[in-house]
């Protein structure tokens, strides 16, 4: 439920609740981060992670009225085939695991720079003839154009109970909540962002680090920290570049130049369609690549009324 799906917030650290552009990807990471340029836009994601492991994603995003929205998600994770054994290690055969979410989303803007919105998911779980189902939401609230450079955003995820359980025993949701800052340089096309992820939780850090040492306070702050750049934000060709302080420090190997933590990707836009890949480095074994479509829905119904009616 906290992954990331779309290429673009993968290549900017992977936890961005501030992109405030025509991507509807972004409605799912902060529904409040909903806004007219969202209108009749559809984004399809794949992901490819480690060990085989596939997560596809859809959404779009319709404009109700001047101030309202409405919002379509579905996000579907593949385990791949896994070996099952019984009690002493004999193979029994292959099983599978997936999950699968459903999700419905509402935003509002209530002033000039401010947005509020909210997502309700149901979420579906199976690993092998077990399954269990969930109903979560996700809080948000955007502040935008200040100084028509600098937007805030905040999001509570996975507020929620479960509704089936595996096997009686009751699990919660994994709340996570963040807050994350952008501001566009005046004379350079160069958007910075600051996410501060996991703050429901101030120790989210290993116990120990990669020399064998206990973690410091240092270390637990930074552990919550992903920062981002994008160059050109906006156009029609982009350039994206993060680091995730958590995953570097503790996927990091002593001696090893693994470049854990980095995230890059790019964007580029033809006619109606946009294409944009995110790269997250994970460990030297390796890390996950992320692919996203983003349809101008809108642009290919109206054809040349569009740039008219535009």
């Amino acid at each position: 439920l906290n992954l990331t799906t779309s290429a673009k917030h993968a290549a900017l650290g992977g936890y961005n609740v501030t992109s405030w552009d025509a991507d509807p990807n972004n409605a799912m990471a902060n529904p409040a981060l909903m806004n007219r340029e969202m209108h009749g836009q559809f984004g399809i994601n794949y992901v490819t992670h480690i060990a085989d492991v596939k997560n596809a994603s859809f959404s779009g995003v319709y404009r109700l009225s001047d101030v309202d929205y409405v919002s379509l998600h579905g996000q579907y994770l593949d385990y791949g085939d896994i070996v099952g054994t019984d009690e002493i290690g004999t193979i029994t055969g292959d099983f599978k695991a997936k999950d699968a979410a459903i999700i419905l989303g509402y935003a509002r803007e209530i002033a000039d720079y401010w947005t509020v919105g909210a997502n309700i998911k149901y979420i579906n779980s199976s690993i092998e003839m077990y399954k269990s189902s969930d109903i979560g939401v996700n809080l948000g609230i955007s502040f935008h154009e200040f100084d028509d450079r600098t937007k805030v955003g905040l999001d509570f995820r996975n507020i929620g109970k479960q509704i089936q359980t595996f096997s009686g025993k009751r699990e919660r949701l994994p709340l996570q909540v963040k807050l994350g800052v952008a501001h566009e340089l005046e004379h350079v096309p160069l958007e910075l962002s600051l996410t501060l992820h996991d703050l429901q939780k101030f120790d989210i850090s290993q116990t120990y680090n990669k020399s064998g040492q206990e973690v410091n306070t240092g270390r637990k702050i930074a552990d919550h920290i992903a920062v981002g750049a994008e160059l050109f934000p906006g156009k029609d060709f982009n350039l994206r570049l993060g680091y995730n302080f958590k995953r570097g420090n503790e996927l990091a190997i002593e001696g090893v130049r693994s470049l854990s933590g980095l995230t890059y990707g790019f964007g580029v836009r033809m006619n109606a369609f946009r294409i944009e890949f995110g790269h997250s480095n994970y460990h030297t074994s390796g890390g996950a690549n992320h692919f996203s479509l983003l349809i101008n829905l809108d642009r290919i119904v109206q054809g040349r009324d569009y740039w008219r009616s535009n």
